[in-house]
């Protein structure tokens, strides 16, 4: 029987996943993309708890607030968890939340409680989705306050966003995703970045990806096996 615990923080919400196999893996935190919950994580968490993970999954209303104000939530969050190291894998906005925290875990001299992240399909430079959206139907931003900082304009709030440092960052990328560019998902400091045959939405909930996310979690890069061959 799967042991799953809900929590209430405020008016944030999340699930904790015990692992089937006890192990020393750090907890993984993961958050969801635009206009997503928490459950939509449900599988993916599942999978991770199955490979000897415990899992939080953080829930967050995407619509409510800007980028920036849903990261400093996120990072509040980190720090009320009881944990000595974490990682945390990431879905699309999701990523661009966790830029915030870390920056402010990074002020406050707790980003060493940070294991590795991974990030699937972030929108580091906007998408044109997003722009489209806001230009064509102005009422989407006030409907969907994040939306206009996910635009690809120069003045969207993606652009002014800290970029992270001194954390292990891995980028899977859909080969398939119609809503963010692969340039798109470039941070820049990332240590390895891999394509996959996705689309945007469940990317997570693919066998492949799965496998990347858990060897990147446990030797920071994709491919341990592919080291040192040609």
């Amino acid at each position: 029987m799967e042991s799953l615990l809900k929590y209430a923080l405020g008016q944030r919400r999340f699930e904790v996943y015990e692992p089937e196999i006890p192990s020393d893996h750090p907890p993984v935190v993961i958050v969801h993309g635009l206009l997503h919950r928490g459950i939509v994580m449900r599988t993916f968490a599942a999978a991770l708890r199955r490979a000897g993970r415990k899992v939080y999954v953080y829930d967050y209303k995407t619509t409510r607030k800007p980028v920036e104000a849903h990261g400093v939530e996120l990072a509040d969050f980190l720090m009320k968890l009881d944990c000595p190291k974490l990682d945390i894998v990431t879905h699309s906005m999701g990523g661009l939340l966790t830029r915030v925290a870390l920056d402010r875990l990074a002020r406050q001299g707790r980003l060493d409680g940070i294991g590795r992240v991974v990030m699937l399909a972030p929108p580091h430079h906007g998408s044109e989705v997003a722009s489209w959206w806001v230009s064509h139907f102005p009422p989407s931003r006030v409907l969907v306050r994040s939306l206009p900082d996910l635009a690809d304009t120069p003045e969207a709030a993606v652009h002014r966003l800290p970029v992270p440092s001194g954390v292990e960052i891995g980028i899977i990328v859909g080969s398939r995703d119609s809503k963010v560019s692969e340039s798109s998902t470039r941070l820049g400091t990332e240590c390895d970045r891999v394509v996959i045959d996705s689309a945007h939405a469940f990317m997570m909930n693919k066998p492949e990806a799965q496998r990347l996310i858990l060897n990147f979690l446990d030797f920071g890069c994709f491919e341990p096996d592919k080291i040192g061959k040609k």
